[in-house]
């Protein structure tokens, strides 16, 4: 098959490195795999009257104009294309094209046969970045709707009234994410954390617990990581911008525990790869956590906009050194099964039987 994927941009985030690691698996498979980005961004949804969001648009178009067509930061086998706009005259012709971003599906809804069988991989509810009417309008133009965890099925299904055509859950690339040569025997417990600015991040919440949990225990470190420079942090964090590959991994492995305290994911993909490096988790129950987890087993789970809840969770971890061993392993025993080719194996079975039943009518 020809396929082509449609991504907003190709910055470091998570919902970006699902794409490029269907991409790259479908391309071992022997599929024509594009990636296609614009230089000028999706204006859908843009408010003209905000100038924040106007001038990082103009630096997104720079920053496009300047770099280099490669990504540095994943290993990306597929071929990646920069075309000006998503018009349909700068898209390849195509047996499937894959809409990934909400803005994305105006466009491939309006694109003629010769591109694609038309599919939505949808990875969050993403009122954060568009109007609600324009975002839940995506869902009923006809594109056959794959999500990425139950969550987003349920709001679908239940809330917005359309048929999901699949559920394929993400995965990790254990070449990456593992435990081999994991630092052991840390003097002061270390608590990683992913740093976000957006509010639903909840970022505020996770070091609210945390510094609950150093009054009590005031030798334990905070770990943070993140695509940007982080602000309003404490002093005493450790902080990592834009780790990735081998570094980031050993981030992971340098740490006792994860905390995760999101308000809001389409997914989640740091507790699952924290899982991966053996970590124990205590996340809120947001997302995919409710798809990979295993709660009191394989993580300790709290209602997303309770820090005093997921301070608790800190707490016992801290305190119980064989709980957070058991956690640890439970975890990293359990996201075994989540691989990228089982993943694979279910998209491209999406596409084949969609173009079948394409060719019998």
């Amino acid at each position: 098959m020809k396929i082509t994927f449609l991504v907003p941009s190709i910055d470091m985030s998570g919902g970006t490195k699902v794409i490029f690691e269907y991409a790259n698996h479908l391309q071992q498979r022997g599929h024509d795999v594009i990636v296609v980005y614009p230089l000028v961004p999706p204006m859908l949804g843009l408010k003209l009257s905000d100038p924040r969001a106007l001038i990082n648009t103009a630096i997104r178009i720079i920053s496009n104009l300047v770099r280099a067509q490669r990504v540095n930061w994943f290993d990306l086998k597929a071929r990646l294309l920069r075309v000006t706009t998503f018009a349909e005259k700068y898209m390849p012709d195509a047996d499937v094209v894959v809409a990934t971003w909400w803005a994305t599906v105006y466009y491939v809804s309006r694109y003629g046969k010769r591109k694609g069988e038309k599919f939505y991989l949808i990875q969050h509810y993403e009122l954060w970045g568009g109007p609600k009417e324009q975002v839940e309008n995506t869902y009923k133009l006809g594109l056959h709707n794959i999500v990425i965890s139950t969550w987003l099925k349920n709001i679908l299904e239940d809330k917005i009234k359309v048929p999901v055509e699949a559920l394929v859950t993400n995965a990790i690339d254990f070449n990456q994410f593992h435990a081999d040569a994991r630092e052991k025997g840390n003097k002061v417990i270390r608590v990683l954390m992913p740093y976000r600015s957006e509010k639903w991040k909840g970022i505020p919440d996770g070091v609210k617990a945390f510094e609950i949990a150093k009054e009590k225990y005031p030798q334990i470190q905070l770990v943070m990581f993140g695509p940007s420079t982080a602000r309003d942090l404490p002093g005493y964090v450790e902080y990592h911008r834009s780790p990735y590959g081998e570094r980031l991994r050993r981030i992971y492995t340098s740490c006792d525990i994860f905390l995760f305290p999101s308000h809001a994911e389409g997914f989640g993909l740091p507790p699952m790869e924290a899982m991966a490096c053996k970590c124990a988790v205590a996340a809120t129950n947001v997302g995919g956590i409710p798809d990979y987890t295993i709660p009191g087993v394989t993580a300790l789970v709290s209602p997303p906009g309770c820090p005093d809840l997921l301070a608790e969770n800190l707490i016992r971890l801290i305190e119980d050194k064989e709980l957070r061993e058991k956690v640890a392993s439970a975890g990293h025993d359990y996201v075994g099964k989540f691989t990228w080719d089982k993943a694979t194996d279910k998209l491209d079975k999406l596409f084949m039987d969609a173009l079948s039943r394409d060719k019998a009518s």
